[in-house]
């Protein structure tokens, strides 16, 4: 008998450290400053509805609802803004003023952004994207992602410029960045899976224009 209590006393205790130990790995990188209507974030097979003022954390997966919206603030005082129908991967962040150190990854898979950097190193940042990945020099910039479907339509993502400098990366290779307020690129996807070239920079199409006029915050 005393066996058996000795082996379930093990096995509790077991299982509190595992459970503290899934929680030392959630590591908080900013917190959420906006929502409105439907947001949710999962980790893993953990799937909650954001709150304001909420914690987000390495590899958390952010989506927002029909007309739904969220902003966020990470440590180092970038701002991310997601519109309606949008999903987010905060793969990996990393505050350290030193440029080798410091680590800003996320990958947008649908939907529209509003991104402003903030204090890391400029080339800390990288997001990545269906058909391209960015990478800026102090920027505030938007991004709207539209998918692929069963219909053949092919993903397309779309990158506009308000301030600095943001380089687009096509997944063939192709560069284009964009260097003056309101410029704009677009890539797609061609239909054997591989990527168009980056459109050359000019004025943001307006079917573009119309879904970034969702994101309101």
């Amino acid at each position: 008998m005393i066996k058996v209590l000795s082996a379930v006393a093990a096995i509790g205790l077991f299982a509190l450290a595992s459970s503290q130990g899934m929680a030392v790995e959630r590591t908080t990188i900013g917190n959420v400053r906006i929502v409105v209507k439907t947001v949710t974030g999962t980790i893993e097979s953990d799937r909650r509805k954001i709150q304001l003022l909420d914690d987000i954390y390495h590899n958390m997966v952010i989506e927002t609802g029909d007309e739904s919206a969220t902003e966020f603030v990470f440590l180092d005082e970038t701002k991310m803004a997601l519109g309606p129908n949008s999903r987010l991967v905060l793969d990996r962040f990393v505050y350290d003023p030193e440029p080798g150190k410091a680590s800003f990854i996320m990958t947008a898979t649908a939907g529209v952004f509003r991104f402003v950097s903030g204090k890391l190193p400029k080339m800390s940042y990288e997001i990545h994207t269906p058909t391209a990945t960015i990478g800026i020099r102090g920027t505030v910039f938007s991004v709207i992602v539209i998918p692929g479907d069963t219909e053949g339509n092919p993903a397309r993502v779309n990158v506009t410029v308000e301030d600095g400098v943001a380089d687009i990366i096509s997944c063939l290779g192709e560069q284009v960045s964009l260097m003056r307020p309101g410029e704009s690129t677009t890539v797609s996807m061609n239909a054997d899976g591989t990527c168009a070239a980056p459109t050359p920079p000019g004025p943001q199409p307006a079917e573009f224009a119309r879904l970034l006029a969702a994101l309101a915050l």
